[in-house]
């Protein structure tokens, strides 16, 4: 549960702010033409003369500090533990929050830095999470533990909705102080309920703890020492799970963060139609990857499926498939079908991503889970990127027009890339423990030497 809660915590800090931004920018001075933008032009709070540029640089802000702190997360989190990771950052984030409302202004500057250390914070928060299933989950149980990253999706589907009450009955500042009034609420949960390791847990028996343990076979253990990243960045497996994350990392951003401005600009649809059908896409990432999560527990469990059959085969669901559907887009389909093709095709994609939960994102778990904290940093720093790559495609490719055609071209270039990482796991990843996941310190590495 707290898991989930934290990853749908860490969403909001980053969609809260697109919503609020919806209100913050004076677009008339902006942009001369009326129409699209004429709904937001109501008293929601101050609003600034900010340009284009500086509209999608403080879009972007958020996703460099997560690649910049992404790298040495995995670290930090391991050597300090998850719990006190997840209570600091959320306790600065909070922080942040609050003077970011107080530094706004028509320069942008201010805000912009405020919003880069929120995204340095958010990048600490992912790693600890994963360390965390590590520590807690049975072996045959990763799959059902890391299901509950899907709260990142669950934050997606309820902060353009609850943003926009927020906003048109308060004001844009109020959507900032509620997301901080929320981050207090959980950190009393998270002080109360978690704990780094089973065996520290006050609300978990000593029998279940050991059941934990066994059921690891020694996978897991405690303890910190200096995570073996050259083994790691040299390893098949991991290179190719790094890849494939960064797939369907491409395929969630288009889907999911640009989604609305193809709904405004390429299809035309007005803000009010955008706020009912944008969170189309995460419903059905979440649904299918519960979907996803309870079939693959069952296959291990019951039928005795081997991992290696799962992460590869679900490969097909998570990668190929929403690769396919997004090169649809090239053959006009929508131009002759219409706008209610156009937004299904989208729905349908993310009905197979939801596949990503029980490969890429799990494999992590499966290759080191000792280090699971430092594979997901890295896997992270990656993933990231398509955060401000993607932006600025879109950017180059609709700067003279955002139409159907230029946006087919946009989804082809993130259908090739899900279809090329997707293969890429499929022959070169791994479901077996590697060698570098098992813990010595130095004296015990002279002595087997």
């Amino acid at each position: 549960m707290m898991i989930f809660w934290s990853s749908c915590l860490n969403y909001i800090y980053s969609g809260h702010f697109q919503i609020s931004l919806l209100a913050m920018v004076d677009k008339n001075k902006q942009n001369k033409t009326k129409g699209i933008y004429e709904l937001m032009q109501k008293d929601f709070g101050p609003r600034y003369e900010w340009s284009v540029v500086a509209e999608g640089q403080l879009v972007a802000s958020f996703f460099y500090g997560l690649t910049v702190m992404s790298l040495p997360s995995g670290i930090i989190s391991e050597y300090f533990g998850p719990f006190r990771i997840v209570l600091a950052s959320n306790i600065l984030t909070a922080i942040f929050i609050c003077v970011a409302v107080l530094v706004a202004g028509n320069n942008w500057i201010p805000l912009f830095v405020c919003r880069f250390f929120i995204g340095l914070l958010g990048g600490t928060k992912l790693t600890a999470l994963m360390i965390l299933i590590a520590n807690w989950a049975p072996s045959n149980e990763k799959s059902t533990f890391t299901s509950c990253l899907l709260g990142y999706g669950f934050g997606s589907l309820i902060t353009p909705f609850c943003g926009s009450i927020i906003i048109e009955t308060m004001n844009w500042q109020w959507s900032f102080y509620g997301t901080a009034v929320a981050t207090v609420v959980f950190l009393v949960a998270w002080i109360i309920l978690v704990a780094d390791h089973p065996i520290e847990s006050w609300f978990c028996s000593t029998e279940e703890a050991e059941f934990i343990e066994r059921s690891q076979e020694g996978a897991v253990r405690k303890g910190w020492i200096k995570p073996p990243v050259i083994k790691m960045m040299t390893s098949i497996p991991f290179i190719s799970s790094i890849l494939g994350n960064f797939g369907a990392m491409s395929g969630l951003f288009l889907s999911v963060t640009l989604f609305p401005k193809f709904l405004r600009e390429a299809l035309k649809f007005d803000l009010q139609t955008i706020g009912l059908i944008a969170p189309l896409p995460s419903v059905s990432r979440i649904s299918m990857g519960i979907v996803y999560a309870a079939f693959v527990h069952m296959a291990l469990n019951r039928w005795n499926v081997k991992k290696k059959y799962i992460r590869k085969g679900f490969v097909i669901c998570s990668h190929i498939i929403p690769g396919i559907v997004f090169l649809l887009y090239l053959i006009n389909l929508v131009t002759i079908f219409g706008n209610v093709l156009a937004v299904w095709l989208t729905v349908l994609s993310c009905f197979f991503m939801g596949g990503s939960i029980v490969t890429t994102l799990v494999n992590p778990q499966d290759l080191a889970p000792n280090f699971a904290g430092t594979q997901t940093g890295i896997l992270t720093f990656f993933g990231a990127m398509p955060g401000f790559i993607l932006p600025a495609i879109s950017s180059k490719i609709t700067e003279e027009c955002s139409e159907l055609p230029e946006w087919a071209i946009i989804f082809a270039i993130v259908g090739c890339i899900y279809l090329v990482t997707g293969i890429t796991f499929i022959v070169f990843g791994s479901a077996e423990l590697q060698p570098w996941n098992e813990k010595k310190d130095e004296r015990q590495e002279q002595i087997t030497i």
